[in-house]
């Protein structure tokens, strides 16, 4: 039996089965998601957006992360963000964390 049940939140909807009925996550799949959530409430996401310099940008990371370790079901110390480039000059942000259900990796565009 899951521990954690969610309702699955897509592009800011409920996702749905083919009858229109909600789809649920569990474990892993809902601390994903709030990490995932909690890293957009937080305001620091469109900070690190319009962020130029890399030493400022750092310390943003570094604010995610402290938002990231608040939730008691992430492993303290266990949270990486990381930015990359893309292909097409565009910042990405992949966010890895350890949880009781093992690694979660969320990937912010």
């Amino acid at each position: 039996m899951a521990k954690y049940i969610d309702l699955k939140v897509d592009n800011d909807d409920i996702s749905t089965d083919a009858a229109g009925q909600p789809l649920l996550v569990t474990d892993r799949d809902v601390i994903a998601q709030d990490v995932n959530h909690s890293i957009r409430e937080s305001g620091f996401l469109t900070d690190f957006i319009g962020e130029r310099n890399a030493q400022k940008r750092a310390l943003i990371r570094k604010k995610m992360r402290m938002v990231i370790e608040r939730d008691n079901r992430i492993v303290p110390g266990s949270s990486i963000v990381k930015e990359a480039m893309t292909n097409t000059k565009t910042i990405s942000l992949t966010i890895s964390a350890e949880t009781e259900f093992g690694p979660i990796t969320v990937g912010i565009y």
